[in-house]
């Protein structure tokens, strides 16, 4: 079937009337009535009732307006995708977040984004705590566990791995361990109490080694982020994410041949958001800034 005469058909269907339609296409009446003449030999059936007042459809014209209509729907569908990403987006968008990841990987990168799309307004919401995004308190949010919410939309992002880490300072004083029995010797410091752990198995660096019982922390912090800073100022050894400490030069990964538990996260969005043209820009971002890297 030709193209144009499809075209041609539907504005006649809609205008009830050869001459509205060629009106409105400019063509002329007797061009248009040879253009459906020939849709109609082509598919071997009528398509329109003539009267003096205009044209009826016929059953089979019905369900050739029906599928013409869809598949205008769908052309005019895509041409807004593409006028969409064409023009700048604009708007608020916030993300929620947890703590470590949100302030040492993701904050760093905003302004990178906001450099492509600068009439974005970005808000970061950190929280170790899971908020709910049906309550539109955020739009999006990059979780350490699957959603257990059956109207969420979720894919995942990337795999965070965790090793233990001290900084060159404190390995210079207290010595570099060799073995896992020599963590016996050393200041470790673990995630606190009181607040639910991002993963599971959090202080294995406690046990791993241990046939009984398992080895006392110097102290703990209910925040990952918490125990990454006081590595940093040399207070002694913990099992960090690798994206924690990528941009630490300072920081040395020791027993570099175990490796604690890791964690899948997960980008996570609202079924009436899934669509919101800032959603997919910043998607597209935060993929496009881990591709490289194996955390």
């Amino acid at each position: 079937m030709d193209w144009d005469k499809l075209k041609t058909f539907y504005e006649v269907a809609i205008n009830k009337s050869i001459s509205k339609a060629s009106i409105k296409l400019n063509i002329s009446q007797s061009a248009l009535s040879r253009q459906i003449q020939d849709l109609e030999i082509d598919l071997k059936t009528a398509l329109f009732i003539r009267h003096q007042k205009g044209v009826v459809l016929t059953e089979q014209g019905e369900n050739l307006f029906n599928t013409v209509k869809d598949i205008n729907l769908s052309i005019a569908g895509f041409e807004k995708k593409l006028l969409d990403k064409k023009t700048k987006p604009s708007g608020k968008l916030i993300i929620n977040t947890t703590v470590g990841f949100g302030s040492t990987w993701l904050t760093p990168r905003i302004n990178k984004f906001l450099d492509q799309f600068p009439d974005m307004d970005i808000s970061l919401l950190m929280s170790d705590e899971e908020i709910d995004l049906n309550n539109r308190v955020a739009d999006i949010a990059v979780r350490v566990k699957k959603p257990t919410q059956g109207n969420l939309i979720f894919k995942k992002f990337v795999n965070f791995h965790n090793h233990i880490y001290g900084s060159s300072d404190y390995l210079k004083e207290k010595g570099i361990p060799r073995n896992i029995n020599d963590l016996n010797k050393h200041n470790l410091i673990c995630f606190g109490i009181g607040l639910p752990s991002p993963i599971s198995n959090i202080d294995w660096i406690l046990k791993i080694g241990k046939e009984k019982g398992k080895r006392r922390p110097k102290f703990r912090v209910n925040s990952i982020y918490g125990m990454s800073l006081a590595v940093e100022n040399g207070a002694g050894l913990a099992s960090l994410p690798d994206y924690m400490v990528a941009d630490k030069p300072h920081l040395v990964r020791v027993l570099p041949n175990i490796e604690g538990p890791s964690y899948q996260t997960y980008f996570v969005y609202t079924e009436e958001f899934k669509n919101d043209r800032r959603l997919e820009l910043f998607r597209d971002f935060l993929y496009n800034e881990a591709k490289d890297w194996r955390y």
